[in-house]
């Protein structure tokens, strides 16, 4: 089973965090997955503890199923592939020619070392990708 660790506060405010096997996601859709009393919850894949913020001492569990992190973290996960992959669609013709284009540093010594023509090439490919709409 997965280490998992839930934090009642994320890093931004209004989100909480859920981490699984170390892939952190802080989302206000956590909020409120567990009790309002309840600070953390930490699982190492069999056994784990439940840290309390109203001065209630921790709590050793021996099953974590029943919160759904799991699940939640899944989902969240995917909804936020999906919104980046919607947002790279989205982009404009320049948009996306800004992100392929080497950086100037790369341009300036594909110049030198290859001539303005294969510094031309490298540059066509990109706008031949991306034609202007």
């Amino acid at each position: 089973m997965a280490v998992i660790i839930y934090m009642k506060d994320g890093q931004e405010t209004g989100t909480s965090r859920i981490s699984i096997d170390g892939d952190v996601i802080d989302s206000k859709n956590f909020v409120g997955s567990v009790a309002s009393n309840i600070h953390a919850i930490q699982w190492d894949g069999s056994k784990g503890e439940i840290e309390y913020n109203d001065g209630k001492g921790n709590e050793d569990i021996t099953d974590i199923s029943s919160y759904g992190f799991e699940t939640k973290h899944s989902t969240e996960k995917k909804a936020i592939e999906d919104a980046e992959a919607t947002a790279i669609a989205n982009r404009t013709y320049a948009e996306k020619r800004a992100v392929e284009y080497p950086s100037i540093t790369d341009q300036l010594d594909s110049i030198y070392h290859n001539g303005i023509d294969g510094w031309k090439t490298t540059i066509k490919a990109v706008k031949d990708k991306y034609p202007k709409s």
